[in-house]
């Protein structure tokens, strides 16, 4: 007997779901490798010019191309969680998440009807933005924050 907060699913069509997100999520983490992987060249380059050309400018160009890339690994991030959500969310069967669907939202719980104005541009902006639990996470901030505050001393002291 099954209880009844629980979606009964063919094992073989949950696993072949399962394999489908978890696909996403790898392609989620490979991405956000390479981004880490094409920002080194173009920090090196801007901050070794900009040391050996005295040109603070260029520095600066350098710390902003570390924010857009750490941005955009973030997002990564943000991603990689959401569809780890909605693997649990397929794991376990609690959840209504419909067969074979890749919306990471299925495993998010809906915007609340009595929700205020506030709250809802929040909740929407929390799933378009990345939020500090992603920003202060191990393989973002330190990767990240190291290359801005070398980026800033060669701005400030070059």
């Amino acid at each position: 007997m099954q209880p009844a907060d629980v979606l009964v699913v063919d094992p073989d069509d949950r696993r072949k779901h399962l394999d489908y997100i978890q696909a996403v999520v790898t392609r989620m983490s490979s991405a956000s490798s390479a981004a880490k992987g094409w920002l080194l060249p173009v920090a090196t380059a801007t901050y070794g010019y900009a040391l050996t050309k005295d040109a603070r400018l260029v520095a600066m160009l350098g710390v902003a191309a570390v924010l857009l890339f750490g941005f955009l690994d973030a997002n990564y991030l943000r991603q990689e969680k959401a569809y780890r959500r909605l693997y649990d969310a397929v794991a376990r069967g609690t959840r209504k998440v419909p067969l074979f669907s890749l919306d990471p939202s299925d495993a998010d719980d809906p915007i609340p009807f009595a929700a205020t104005r506030g709250q809802r541009i929040r909740l929407r902006l929390g799933r378009w933005f990345p939020g500090a639990t992603v920003w202060l996470s191990w393989s973002v901030a330190p990767f990240y924050g190291a290359l801005v505050v070398i980026g800033c001393a060669i701005a400030l002291f070059a």
